[in-house]
């Protein structure tokens, strides 16, 4: 699966996966992970702001001539504020100060805002847990993960065997997984 298929169904296949499926994702898709999180960023910011200027103009067009009135309208301030909610909104996962108000498919923004905000904690922690391995470990495995280097090319320039290696990986992975899973269990439950 190329990378445009993968955006395409990553939020819909990252919610749906337990931890596990989480996990093997972001290790998977460790050098792209942060793109993808970014790309969607910026397209649900893109889209709630086309539909909140559609609602906008639909409601100016419903009513005809506009009536002044004491406020004085500040389309600038009025992006901008836009702009600061829906960032607080993906930082946090919480979509509130009414910025979906009249959206159609309101739900399912505030889904892909709390998935995405989800997402960026998850691979954080993973970054984190990764960057705290043995500054050796961590060097290799990084390389690895990036996908800049195999494990035979890590293993040549080390001067270790690649079967030493590979269980090296494996066992690491192992850890990874030990010191992540329950965080990433918490994230999977269903909200009531």
């Amino acid at each position: 699966m190329d990378i445009k298929a993968k955006e395409k169904d990553f939020l819909t296949t990252y919610r749906a996966s337990d931890a596990e499926g989480r996990l093997n994702l972001m290790i998977n898709n460790y050098s792209a992970f942060p793109k993808i999180i970014r790309k969607m960023e910026v397209k649900t910011k893109y889209r709630i702001k086309c539909e909140k200027e559609y609602v906008r103009s639909r409601s100016c067009g419903e009513l005809g001539v506009r009536v002044q009135t004491s406020k004085l309208s500040d389309p600038t301030f009025d992006e901008a504020a836009t702009n600061i909610m829906i960032d607080e909104a993906l930082k946090t996962g919480e979509a509130e100060g009414g910025i979906l108000n009249g959206i159609e498919n309101a739900e399912q923004y505030e889904a892909d805002i709390r998935i995405i905000s989800i997402m960026k904690m998850d691979f954080e922690l993973l970054a984190e847990i990764v960057e705290d391995l043995d500054d050796d470990d961590s060097c290799w495995m990084k390389e690895f993960l990036t996908k800049r280097k195999m494990l035979k090319e890590i293993a040549n320039e080390r001067g270790v065997s690649y079967d030493t290696l590979k269980r090296r990986a494996y066992e690491l992975r192992c850890n990874i997984r030990e010191e992540i899973i329950e965080c990433l269990e918490l994230n999977c439950r269903e909200v009531g």
